[in-house]
């Protein structure tokens, strides 16, 4: 039973396409004013407490700076355990440093774990870390690039994303 998960932020656990284009100019207070306006998608909050009661470790990786990650996962009451975000690493997705850095966080090995993530360069860093992938297709600007990067697993919902974790 696999009980360490990594998950992406952005477009996979919270549609914050309000604020897309202050994040890529750098417009991060405005990109905090917008997080009211995010939205988190249907039926995570139900995952969300299915992993807090069973004792699942999570961590968030994302190529956004921790503050903006952390007041995203606080407005939202998202629980993790920990954390990589922009900063916290040299090489950024698609290169694997941080999910090589998420193996240490979560002690544990590549097979151990399943990563979540909406673009292509989530599912190649996680390859590129030996790790279990699986393609969120209900948040991705790009599912057919997504998709040839050849994850092993497919979403539609969150809802599939649920069963998945609940059968692995």
């Amino acid at each position: 039973m696999i009980k360490n998960l990594i998950f992406d932020l952005d477009q996979t656990l919270v549609n914050t396409s309000s604020a897309e284009q202050f994040r890529k100019t750098g417009q991060w207070a405005k990109a905090y004013s917008a997080i009211p306006n995010f939205i988190l998608y249907d039926g995570l909050s139900d995952l969300f407490k299915y992993l807090t009661e069973n004792g699942y470790n999570i961590c968030i990786i994302t190529t956004s700076p921790g503050d903006y990650c952390g007041k995203v996962l606080a407005h939202w009451g998202i629980p993790y355990n920990y954390k990589i975000c922009y900063h916290d690493v040299k090489k950024r997705k698609p290169d694997p440093e941080s999910f090589l850095k998420a193996l240490q966080y979560l002690k544990a090995r590549p097979e151990d774990v399943l990563s979540f993530g909406d673009r292509a360069i989530d599912i190649e860093a996680s390859k590129a870390a030996g790790i279990p992938s699986v393609a969120c297709l209900w948040g991705s600007a790009e599912s057919q690039l997504l998709l040839d990067a050849k994850p092993d697993y497919a979403v539609n919902t969150p809802a599939e994303a649920f069963e998945l974790i609940k059968k692995l």
